[in-house]
């Protein structure tokens, strides 16, 4: 029988070509971990050998006194290099961080003490939003019906609050809210002014006789466009009524 003269010979063990692809493949994925790690290969190898000196009998490998200096010196080596000094900036962001933490949960713990004492616990409340954190502070608290003139139950509120508002450096929104019922006086023709003149009120009261950065200040008038509950009802419109003072999640840029 002829042969074809140019015919490849089959293999013996057709499982080699698999393995050699596998062994291919195993190469590959080593070398792309490799390019992607960050891993000090020369700290992990000395490591690695202190260990089995560490496990060595005593005496064994150059023995005696010598070789425990030998492995005390590596250690003191591997130990150097494998130190990770976290940069001074990073450090004093953090503590920046933790700090302003503690500062606006003294704000919330305020806010809520201040709500329990004034039975306003249904009126006055703190929540954490997707913008920062919101109090909802009443009318009653803050303004007689119908005007923009602090009470004297105001300044008192706004008098320690401004404190523990000085201690973040947080964007502050002042958002003015009425109810539905329309105003018309010389001061005030619409409740957008009326809404709006309670927001710059109170941001002139802290930034005037406390002298906190105007730059951190946003004042927002809503009108009755927000209502937070049914202006049909004496209660619903009570609470449509308000000031909301967002501490906001963003920072004042420098």
């Amino acid at each position: 029988m002829n042969r074809n003269k140019f015919e490849v010979p089959r293999t013996s063990q057709p499982w080699l070509v698999t393995f050699a692809d596998l062994l291919m493949v195993v190469l590959i994925l080593f070398v792309l971990l490799y390019s992607y790690s960050d891993t000090d290969f020369e700290s992990v190898t000395n490591s690695f050998q202190n260990h089995n000196r560490s496990s060595e009998p005593e005496g064994s490998g150059g023995g005696g006194a010598g070789g425990e200096e030998k492995t005390s010196s590596d250690d003191e080596t591997v130990s150097t290099k494998d130190e990770k000094t976290v940069p001074k900036e990073y450090e004093e962001q953090l503590e920046e961080m933790i700090k302003r933490e503690k500062h606006i949960k003294e704000i919330l713990d305020y806010v809520k003490n201040y709500a329990g004492k004034h039975n306003l616990e249904d009126k006055m409340t703190v929540t954490p939003t997707e913008k920062g954190i919101e109090v909802v502070l009443p009318e009653i608290m803050l303004f007689p019906s119908g005007k923009a003139d602090l009470i004297d139950e105001a300044v008192r509120f706004l008098d320690d609050m401004a404190p523990l508002l000085a201690e973040v450096s947080n964007i502050i929104e002042i958002e003015g809210h009425t109810d539905n019922r329309p105003i018309s006086t010389e001061r005030f023709p619409s409740n957008w002014d009326l809404s709006t003149a309670r927001a710059n009120v109170v941001i002139r009261y802290l930034t005037e006789e406390h002298n906190l950065d105007p730059d951190r200040f946003k004042a927002v008038g809503y009108g009755e466009h927000q209502p937070i509950s049914s202006n049909d009802t004496d209660e619903g419109r009570s609470k449509n009524r308000r000031v909301v003072l967002i501490i906001s999640n963003e920072n004042i840029s420098k």
